[in-house]
């Protein structure tokens, strides 16, 4: 199906479509998010608002940001997207990324956004650990996981 979104009109896949049933912090009154990987911005993906075209979120997989990345999911949240365990869940992380200045971009690695590909559930979570802070240099993470692998 076609959608209006912040990247423009696209194809999306109901495959690509999530259902986060309390919305995401600062988006709670939108429920339905699609996960797109434009050739573009590969491997950015955008989280994109089904219901507001204006809102999308970029978002990377943490494994290739932070080579050592190991977060423990909260079992009232693994609970609440039907996840039996978090082995079959898939993680990504929202990058900010200043206007005109790439080089400052920062890595949210303390809230990640957990989808259940089988259940179509998704779920923004506040992870317990200390390591992971709201705002991480991207480049310096990406410098960090040299050293870890």
């Amino acid at each position: 199906m076609v959608y209006k979104t912040k990247l423009g009109e696209i194809e999306i896949s109901d495959e690509s479509i999530f259902t986060f049933e309390k919305g995401i912090p600062g988006f709670e009154h939108l429920r339905k998010f699609a996960l797109v990987f434009p050739q573009e911005t590969f491997p950015i993906g955008w989280l994109l608002s089904l219901e507001d075209s204006e809102v999308g979120l970029p978002v990377v997989d943490p494994k290739l940001v932070r080579a050592d990345y190991d977060p423990a999911v909260p079992s009232e949240d693994l609970e609440e997207i039907e996840a039996e365990n978090q082995e079959a869940l898939l993680f990504f992380c929202v990058l900010t990324i200043p206007p005109g200045k790439p080089e400052k971009t920062t890595i949210n690695l303390r809230a990640p956004i957990i989808l259940n590909q089988k259940k179509k559930k998704g779920i923004q979570t506040i992870l317990e650990n200390e390591d992971y802070q709201l705002r991480h240099l991207l480049s310096e993470e990406i410098e960090r996981s040299k050293t870890v692998v």
